[in-house]
This record gives C-alpha cells, sequence and structure tokens, in this order.
C-alpha cells in the first residue's frame, strides 16, 4: 500500500469529489496532471479539495504547454522521479490513447507503472457492454471475450490481482505486462471489481459476456493472435541466425552477415531504424509497444509486414521476454 501511488490524468477525465475520495482511500498520494492546466471542481467541494492538497494527500503537477507531447510529459517524469521513492509502483489512470507515449517514458527512466484505462462514455450499459460490431473489430475485446468464456466456468475464480494476472497470462498465453493491461479493461467493463489487491466479480455482466455469440469467422480468430504468430516468427528466426553465427564465428563471415542485407534496406525500413536509434535507451522492450509506436509513426504502412521484414534481415530479435536490437541497425 505504502509503495504505490495514483498518477491521475485530468484531460477528457475530470474526475467527481466522490472518485477522489475514493482514489484517496485507497492511494496515500494521488498525483494529477492536465496538459490543458485546468482542474474543474465544483463549489461545494472546494474546501474538502483544500484539504486533500493542504494534507499532501494530492498533489498537482506542473505540466507545461509544448509542441511534442514527448516534451510535455519528460517533465512529469521528471518530477515523479524527485518526489517518488525507488520501487514505488504508479498505477497511470487515463482516458487518451497518447497516455501510451508517457507509461514509455516512464518505463524508460526506470519507473514502476501500469496503464488503467477508462473510459469518456457517460452511458453506463454503453460502457459495461460494447456493440458486437466493436468487439468483432477489437482485439482487446475479444480477448476479453474469451477470457470471459474461461472464467465462467471456473469453480474456484482468482481472487487478487496477482492471481488475476496469472490467470490471464496462462489463459490467453500472452505476457504478464500485456495481462495487467486486460485486467485494467476488465474494471473498465465493469466485469471485475478491485480492491486494493483483491478482486471480485459482477456475476450478472460476466454471463452476458460469456453468453455472447460472436460467430467470429478465421480472420476475425486471426487477426487476435497475429502479435503471438509473430513472436513465434521471432523466436524461431532469432535461434536460426544465433545457430548461423555459431558456426561462422570468424569476424569475416560475422562481417558478412551483418551487412549481407545492407543493399535491400529500403527507404521507409531506414527511416524506421534511424527513428528507433533517435530514441536510444527508450526504444520499446516489448514487441507489443514496439508495434504501437510504429503504427503511430508510420500509420500509412502495414506495421505487421514492416515488422516481419525488420526480422528477418536481423535488425531485431525476440528472446522470449525482450525485443533486442541488433549491431547491424546501428551499423546502417
Amino acid at each position: 500500500m505504502d509503495n504505490k501511488v495514483a498518477l491521475f490524468d485530468l484531460e477528457n477525465n475530470m474526475p467527481t469529489a466522490q472518485q477522489i475520495r475514493d482514489i484517496v482511500e485507497h492511494y496515500p498520494t494521488l498525483y494529477v496532471f492536465n496538459a490543458q492546466g485546468q482542474f474543474n471542481f465544483p463549489l461545494a467541494d472546494l474546501t474538502e479539495l483544500a484539504s486533500w492538497i493542504s494534507s499532501g494527500q494530492l498533489i498537482v503537477l506542473d505540466t507545461p504547454t509544448a509542441q511534442k507531447k514527448e516534451c510535455e510529459y519528460a517533465v512529469i517524469v521528471g518530477q515523479l522521479m524527485a518526489l517518488l521513492e525507488p520501487e514505488t509502483h504508479i498505477e497511470v489512470i487515463s482516458a487518451r490513447d497518447e497516455i501510451e507515449i508517457l507509461i514509455q517514458l516512464m518505463r524508460g527512466s526506470g519507473l514502476q507503472c501500469h496503464l488503467i484505462r477508462v473510459s469518456t462514455e457517460h452511458n453506463p450499459d454503453k460502457q459495461r457492454f460494447p456493440d458486437i460490431e466493436t468487439i468483432k473489430n477489437k482485439p482487446y475485446l475479444q480477448l476479453v471475450k474469451k477470457y470471459c468464456d474461461a472464467l465462467a466456468k471456473m469453480s474456484g475464480k482468482p481472487n487478487t490481482v496477482e492471481k488475476l494476472r496469472n490467470s490471464i497470462a496462462n489463459i490467453l498465453k500472452i505476457i504478464p505486462e500485456n495481462a495487467q493491461r486486460l485486467i485494467g479493461t476488465l474494471i473498465n467493463l465493469k466485469i471485475v471489481k478491485r480492491e486494493d489487491e483483491q478482486v471480485s466479480y459482477r456475476k450478472k455482466v460476466l454471463k452476458k459476456w460469456a453468453d455472447l455469440n460472436l460467430d467470429l469467422d478465421d480472420s476475425s480468430h486471426d487477426k487476435v493472435y497475429e502479435v503471438d504468430d509473430l513472436l513465434t516468427k521471432i523466436q524461431q528466426d532469432s535461434k536460426q541466425v544465433l545457430s548461423e553465427i555459431e558456426q561462422n564465428d570468424s569476424v569475416e563471415n560475422i562481417q558478412n552477415h551483418l551487412f549481407r542485407n545492407f543493399s535491400s534496406i529500403d527507404p521507409v525500413q531506414m527511416e524506421v531504424i534511424q527513428k528507433l536509434d533517435e530514441l536510444k535507451a527508450e526504444k520499446p522492450k516489448d514487441i507489443y509497444a514496439l508495434r504501437d509506436l510504429l503504427e503511430r509513426m508510420f500509420p500509412q504502412t502495414d506495421v505487421r509486414l514492416l515488422l516481419k521484414e525488420l526480422i528477418e534481415k536481423g535488425y531485431i530479435y525476440w528472446n522470449g521476454h525482450d525485443v533486442v536490437y541488433s549491431h547491424e541497425m546501428f551499423l546502417h
């Protein structure tokens, strides 16, 4: 409890007094920020707000206005590093997609954090249950559906956050970090209730998800698992490349291996390599984070194909846990 704090993004997600009461009840400190420089609060609750601020339970972080989100978020990361004790875990609460940039900066700076996404939709029914077409078009919602199917059949359901995270990772075959993100989605969809480290389930909502018949076709099923298939290929290709290098370990052979694809690199791949090199130590270690970053950088490019080409040419490898960037990338 003492080593966990909340970081609340106020932009497009202004909390009520009751929401803040709930948060400060479970976290020793609540940090808030808003890139728009606003904090709207009802007059009737200002006295209570002032007491939270004066007691140190609520701390407002400075957020300068900048053209690039990275610059705004870098200031927030710097403040957190100065204010927090080592090993403090930060739960980031936000309704915006851009918050992923902040998450990457925090992790690149050694801060432990995970994201809890919230919806800005005010209709409780829509918050609780997306329409079928939305579920079919959102791979992460299909993962929610698959886990709900398994969860509904369990006699003893996970009752802590850690057990739930392990259960999700085992059933869906995903890494713990992505399992933690899915927990945030389950909470946001009102399937799971969380109180500190304990979790419980809304039986009616869970049953509704489990009873849902999506009639997914093969292409939808493939879409959910295409990244996992890609990870498998990365592992296989990495082992093959390492085996080739071990068998031909002379300096000349290694140099030939590193430069064998130089002539076939295309302009988009060169731009990708340059942008990743600019990130230095902040390059994504998680394959999903790398995929999302490339999608933002190159929205008109088939990122899945781009990743496949980077893997086949030996610019990146997957060791089973992290993305490894090869020396060949930097030589180019």
